[in-house]
Order: C-alpha cells, then structure tokens, then sequence
C-alpha cells in the first residue's frame, strides 16, 4: 500500500496528465478555428497570453455556428440525397419547389418574431421588397440561377457517388475565380493558379478512378459530370453576384432570402410543370414522398438560409473552407457507407482538392 508521498506523486502525475490531455484538446480546437479562418489564435502553453476570451467569443458568435452548420450540412447532404434516389420515386422537380415555399415561410416566420408583429412585417416586406423595385429586380439574376443550379444537384446526385460529386463540384473555386478575374477585374498571384492547378489535378484523379466506385453503375455517368460541370458555373457566377449584393445591402440577410425565394419560386414551379406535367397528373404532386423525402428538402431548403449566413457575417473564402473540410468528411463517410471503394487515386485526389482549397486566398483588386 502506497504512503502519502507516494499517493501525492500518483495524484500529481495524474492531474499533470489530465492537463496535457486538456491543452492538447484546447490546442487541437483552436487550430481546427485558425484552419477555417475565423480568427487567429495562439496555443495555450503558458508563452502567450491566454486568448481564452476571445476563444470563447469566438465560439458564441453566428459566424462560427454558421460556418459548423453549413460544413455538417455539406457533408451530409450528397450522402442523403443518394440514399433517397435509391429508396425513391420522387420528382426533384417538385421538392426544389417545396424547398423556395419552406425557405420563404422560415424567412418570414423569423422576421415576424423579431419584429414581434406579424403587421409589421407586413409593412417592412412592402416597404422592402414591394416598394423597393429596382433592389428586388437585381435578384432575379440569382434566382434563375439557384433555380437551375438545385435541379441540377438533384441530376447529378442520381447518377454519381457522393465523393465525385463533391470533388468535382470543387471546381467551382476555379470558375469563381476566373469569373472574378473577368468580371470584376481581380488578379490572380502565382499562388492562387498553382492552387487552382493542384485542385484540377486532384479532380482528374477521382474521375480517373471513377470505375472503383460502387454506384456509377447504376447511373450515367457522363449526365451527372456534366451536371456538376454546370453546377460550378452557376455557383460561380450566383456566388460573386449575391455576395456583392448582400456586402452592400443594408436590408436584413432573411429579407434577401425572402425576395430570392419569391422570385426562385416562380422559376422553379415553370421548371417543374414544363419537365414533370403528365406525372403529376398522373401520380400527384407528393408521388414517391417519404419522410426521408420531407427531411431532405427541409435541410436543403435550411442549407440555404445558412450559407446566405456565411456570406453576409463572413465571406466566399470561409464558405469555401467549410465546403472543403465537408469534402474530406464525405469521402471518409462514403467509403464507410460502400457507396465507393477506397483506392490510392482516389485518396491521393481528395488530398489534392483539400490542400488546394486551404490555399487559394481571395483574388485581389487590380
């Protein structure tokens, strides 16, 4: 039996270990902040000053929680969206649809608390939205757009696996790039293109290690890397545009998000009755709805809210580094899934794209 220097010695090595364990938590966290961008932190090993303050307002801010949602929402949703196409019969026509009407509700649900009147919301969405015409017309360009881009989501998800989908999909940092530098007159460093190089790289690796994916037979594989190929220069072209107008607009991020859906809506029920007219007749608006149908249009439909978040309190670059953590996450849970088999190409691929998304800084002014 120990005496009580001995006991006291145990007692010290397990407290000093259990503080290693605790600032190696603490470091590992505050690194995986600094690796998103949203601020600059120091380890807290005693040589600086304790940032702990800023930490802990850092973690409280809407930034933060929004930049954590839309990397678990990125991460999910390629993986959901599969596993509905393959219990499913639903039209993706008709849940990009319900996703503008759940957006626009959820929108004007939390104006009306904040305003604690539903009358007053009546006045601020006429005074914003009615009377406010010109402001409402520039976001029709947006809205034609997100309304092609979430159809589009829905072809190419049917026909390739989820870890194609997303690193493929990265090419978007690419066209956004070249979209900015075209225009809007940014200049690109040497840096930035042998990033944008690396990341087109590691794309042409997973498409030439397409065939060890599980799925791809059972879709057509040219239509979902052409819809993807789509997707990425209309996520460009939207991206730069609506962040412009969001940075500049004094309106309320959930008022944007209100005159979007009201003009997306109208886009998106065209699509839906020119593509899927006769099946509705024939079958009904909700045929081959489930619930994991509902839960998939619902997160969508919240997917969007939160990246509007994103861009107003932080910018594209953050919302890309959440969209590139999502991309190594997906490709981890896909190959736990068996929805595609792990290989050194594919590996080597998805590395690639996420190094190049860490290190693609914003394009600067001329």
């Amino acid at each position: 039996m120990p005496d009580g220097r001995d006991a006291e010695k145990l007692l010290g090595e397990k407290l000093g270990s259990e503080t290693r364990r605790g600032v190696w938590i603490s470091d590992t966290f505050r690194f995986a902040i600094r690796i998103m961008g949203i601020m600059k932190v120091a380890p807290s090993d005693g040589s600086k000053k304790d940032d702990a303050p800023m930490l802990h307002k850092t973690v409280c801010s809407v930034q933060f929680w929004a930049m954590l949602l839309l990397t678990a929402q990125q991460t999910g949703m390629p993986l959901l969206v599969r596993e509905v196409n393959k219990q499913s019969s639903f039209l993706p026509t008709t849940s990009v649809f319900m996703m503008e009407l759940i957006r626009l509700l959820t929108c004007s649900i939390i104006i009306s608390i904040n305003l604690r009147s539903p009358l007053k919301f009546a006045n601020e969405f006429r005074a914003t939205v009615w009377q406010n015409k010109v402001e409402t017309a520039k976001v029709c360009v947006p809205a034609v757009v997100y309304a092609i881009q979430n159809n589009l989501y829905y072809v190419a998800l049917a026909n390739i696996d989820a870890t194609t989908y997303a690193v493929t999909y990265q090419l978007r940092i690419l066209t956004t790039a070249l979209l900015s530098v075209l225009l809007l007159s940014k200049r690109l460093s040497g840096l930035q293109w042998a990033a944008l190089f690396v990341s087109m790289s590691g794309v042409v690796l997973v498409q030439l290690d397409g065939a060890t994916s599980v799925s791809n037979a059972r879709g057509n594989w040219l239509l979902g890397i052409g819809a993807v190929f789509s997707m990425c220069w209309t996520s460009a072209f939207a991206g730069v545009y609506f962040e412009k107008m969001l940075k500049k607009s004094s309106v309320d991020v959930w008022m944007q998000n209100i005159r979007l859906s009201m003009l997306t809506a109208p886009f998106a029920f065209a699509t839906m009755f020119a593509s899927d007219f006769s099946k509705i007749q024939e079958g009904g608006f909700f045929q081959g709805w489930t619930p994991l149908v509902w839960l998939m249009t619902i997160l969508n439909a919240f997917g969007g809210l939160v990246v509007s978040i994103v861009m107003k309190y932080a910018d594209n670059v953050k919302k890309t580094y959440c969209q590139t953590v999502a991309i190594g996450l997906t490709a981890l849970l896909s190959v736990y899934l068996g929805d595609v088999l792990l290989s050194l190409q594919l590996t080597a691929g998805v590395c690639l794209v996420m190094i190049s998304g860490f290190h693609i800084p914003p394009p600067k002014n001329p």
